[in-house]
């Protein structure tokens, strides 16, 4: 019996090492041994003569505090292509139409669909998908079948798209570096931007945010360059062929991830862009991070079952091994903690094994001082980073916990709310 328990809590153990900290040093010191493969990628097209049209999707709802800042990020794009920005208000109630409709009589680019019922994000992203499309078909029927097939091969490459949160604002040039490897590469379907992340205090737990998106952007750039699978964008800015594209299916609530597990099923690569960089201010309290990662949660759990193909057996592929090692070992983390935490109490209990009480005794109380040392400090405004990174580490896995009860009892809506980034 000590022996099966000891084996539980070794893999137990192992297992969320490996995800937090044996993946991400060996994957991001394995990519910087060679070339970027992106920048090899970019050199390549410098000089390109034709820049495909790219339209952007935004699904907003109540943004009135941050949309004026972002479409003038959009407007400010330096891009040499045709450009077009089809923007769905999921049936706000502040003065988020008022400012689409302002912006659509100012720039013709812009093209604002007003909702009068909550569609969800994903639901507005298809939906506005879906009027390229229509677009598209309108052209083609006004054409003969000469032209509509000289126009098919001449657009070939122009339907992409790009899709960004109303809360990320874009450098002028993101659009270009986001597009920019898809046409040194036909292959590659899915290119991210680099996201950074500006406002984070002491206060809260914006300083913990900001280290874990820092992180989390040099595996996902180091997991493009090895093998051109980087494991999910981040969603506030990232760029997919309208061929890669497949409708977001009903009550998913992670669009983003969906489209590019989607992608990669159908073959296609996906990278990241050092010089594509985007801003957002970080969640500063631990009450909205954790409503917005219990959500997210949520949907991992629908895209964990849905891409199951995908990630096992973990040593199928290049793939598989990224997709096991970054994201389901890091979401099944919770289950990972209680069951050592369990093992150590059974060693404890039945079994009266010294060695193992004395683990679960010192360890126990180290956490429980930690987190009531870090609750007193912070009324005071002293913060710890240790500490506050605990308290962190610990929230989010217990949003994830709420994330699967949530995800078991069955999704019947993907309407959200914006996050307070003030």
């Amino acid at each position: 019996m000590t022996i099966v328990l000891l084996t539980v809590l070794f893999v137990c153990l192992i297992s969320v090492l490996h995800t937090y900290l044996f993946y991400p040093t060996w994957v991001v010191w394995r990519a910087r041994q060679g070339k970027w493969a992106q920048t090899q990628v970019q050199e390549e097209v410098k000089e390109a003569m034709h820049w495909p049209s790219v339209h952007v999707l935004m699904a907003v709802h109540n943004e009135e505090s941050v949309l004026e800042s972002k479409l003038q990020s959009l407007a400010a794009q330096d891009y040499a292509g045709e450009l077009l920005f089809l923007i769905g208000s999921d049936n706000s109630s502040d003065r988020t139409n008022d400012i689409l409709k302002a912006w659509a009589t100012r720039d013709k680019r812009f093209r604002p669909t007003l909702f009068s019922t909550r569609q969800g994000k994903p639901g507005i992203i298809n939906q506005l998908a879906l009027q390229i499309k229509n677009r598209e078909h309108e052209v083609l029927r006004s054409k003969s079948k000469i032209e509509s097939t000289k126009y098919c091969e001449a657009n070939r490459e122009s339907n992409i798209l790009l899709l960004t949160d109303a809360s990320v604002l874009l450098r002028p040039n993101v659009i270009t570096e986001l597009v920019r490897p898809m046409l040194g590469n036909e292959r590659i379907g899915i290119v991210d931007s680099t996201m950074v992340q500006t406002g984070g205090k002491a206060e809260g737990i914006g300083l913990s945010e900001v280290q874990y998106i820092n992180r989390e952007v040099n595996i996902k750039r180091a997991e493009g360059q090895l093998w051109g699978a980087m494991i999910g964008p981040f969603g506030g800015c990232w760029a997919i062929r309208a061929e890669a594209f497949r409708p977001v299916p009903d009550n998913f609530l992670v669009d983003d991830f969906f489209l590019c597990m989607a992608a990669y099923e159908a073959g296609w690569l996906g990278i990241s862009s050092s010089t594509a960089v985007v801003t957002e201010a970080v969640g500063q309290t631990i009450k909205d991070e954790f409503r917005r990662k219990v959500r997210i949660s949520s949907g991992n759990w629908q895209n964990l079952f849905r891409f199951r193909k995908l990630w096992w057996p973990p040593t199928k592929n290049a793939l598989s091994f990224a997709f096991f090692s970054h994201k389901v070992l890091r979401w099944w983390t919770p289950f990972f903690l209680l069951t050592g935490a369990l093992c150590l109490g059974l060693l404890v209990l039945p079994l009266g094994n010294h060695w193992a009480f004395t683990a679960f005794a010192v360890g126990s109380l180290l956490l429980a001082v930690s987190l009531l040392l870090d609750l007193i400090l912070a009324p005071m405004g002293i913060h710890l980073k240790g500490l506050r990174s605990l308290r962190y580490f610990l929230a989010m896995n217990a949003a994830l916990l709420v994330g699967f009860y949530r995800f078991l009892t069955g999704i019947t809506t993907n309407v959200w709310q914006p996050s307070n980034r003030n």
